[in-house]
């Protein structure tokens, strides 16, 4: 029988949903920071499978790699699931563990982002390059979200015997089932960290373009990040854009993603994007950029409309087609849902997994 620990630095509610359904194969210890996972989940119900036992450690002090450690030792894993982890002090834990660990269990990374996004995210990665190397290089497997990811992993590392694999990245924010947006006007929503490679610029000058031509739409930015801190002034200036340049639980997002009839990323670059798991958990489709990892799961006019990247007159074209349309968004929003349902589920995804790791 599978006995299994996973560590999760970040992603708290990923790592929550990919545990419960790991459970199903054997008891799981999730180490994980129990105070941002119940601040995900603070205004909704948090699911804890029967056969999950939650530790926490808040991966920031030497001393959990004894906590861990200590923990693993009480239940004895003969797997250890690792995300991959940025910052340095959690680098180093996860170092540590995966060193003492590895002749003993079975090592599986999950590494969400092969390559960095440019911007902040970049010069992070560069000071802990070392550190994550040397974990991905003690990994027995490691998953990836798509076939871009896979490609960008393997052009960059070749570890002897090491395994990687294709997975997907299940569903999040999900809060019950998807409810009609209402009729009018066409609404969209743009969220999550605010950096470079998000491409805010670019839709910034696609609203103008719209609002130039006289389309009818609601367009509302939630999160912070600089970019959005660049562009607030003139976003405020097109009328029927809402900018909310804060941090937004949980439960408001879902709530901004259910208001919505689409989630728009116009991205300059992307790996995986927990902004597309999200929308697509809640039936929205996208409107997205045809750049790194996007298109493995998005499908042009089936559950979203793919652009070129940095083409604001794209993106607006693509806007504009989708306000004027009402049976495309309903066809496009049953699109998300048939996705998710063949593809995204987190039950699926570790079956899937099981057949090759």
């Amino acid at each position: 029988m599978k006995r299994i620990s996973v560590i999760a630095p970040h992603f708290q509610e990923y790592s929550l949903l990919f545990a419960n359904a790991l459970s199903r194969h054997g008891p799981v210890r999730l180490f994980i920071d129990l105070k941002r996972l119940k601040s995900e989940f603070s205004d909704r119900q948090m699911p804890v499978a029967a056969n999950v036992t939650i530790q926490h450690v808040g991966l920031n002090s030497v001393l959990d790699v004894f906590r861990i450690l200590f923990g693993m030792l009480r239940s004895r894993p003969n797997e250890l699931f690792v995300q991959e982890a940025s910052g340095l002090l959690k680098s180093i834990i996860c170092a540590c563990v995966v060193t003492v660990a590895r002749p003993f269990c079975k090592v599986v990374l999950t590494v969400h982002d092969p390559v960095p996004h440019s911007g902040r995210d970049a010069a992070i990665a560069g000071r802990l390059d070392r550190f994550r190397r040397y974990v991905r290089g003690r990994a027995h497997v490691v998953l990836v979200h798509g076939r871009y990811c896979y490609d960008e992993y393997v052009a960059n590392h070749n570890f002897p015997g090491q395994k990687v694999h294709i997975t997907e990245h299940g569903v999040i924010l999900s809060d019950g089932d998807a409810t009609e947006t209402p009729a009018a006007p066409f609404s969209v929503l743009f969220f999550g960290r605010m950096e470079e490679y998000k491409g805010v610029d670019v839709l910034c000058e696609a609203t103008e373009i719209l609002k130039d031509e006289n389309i009818d739409f609601r367009l509302r930015i939630a999160g912070r990040g600089p970019e959005i801190d660049r562009f607030q002034q003139r976003y405020e200036r097109i009328p029927g854009v809402e900018v909310l340049n804060t941090f937004v639980p949980a439960k408001g997002l879902v709530e901004s993603i259910m208001d919505a009839d689409c989630v728009v990323l116009p991205y300059l670059s992307a790996t995986q994007s927990g902004v597309l798991a999200g929308a697509f958990a809640n039936g929205r489709f996208v409107i997205a950029s045809r750049v790194g990892g996007i298109p493995d799961i998005v499908t042009h006019m089936e559950d979203g409309i793919l652009v070129p990247p940095n083409d604001p007159r794209a993106l607006a074209d693509a806007l504009k087609l989708a306000a004027s349309d009402r049976e495309l968004r309903q066809r496009l929003k049953a699109g998300a849902r048939h996705t998710t349902d063949t593809r995204l589920r987190w039950d699926r995804i570790v079956d899937n997994l099981r057949s090759v790791c």
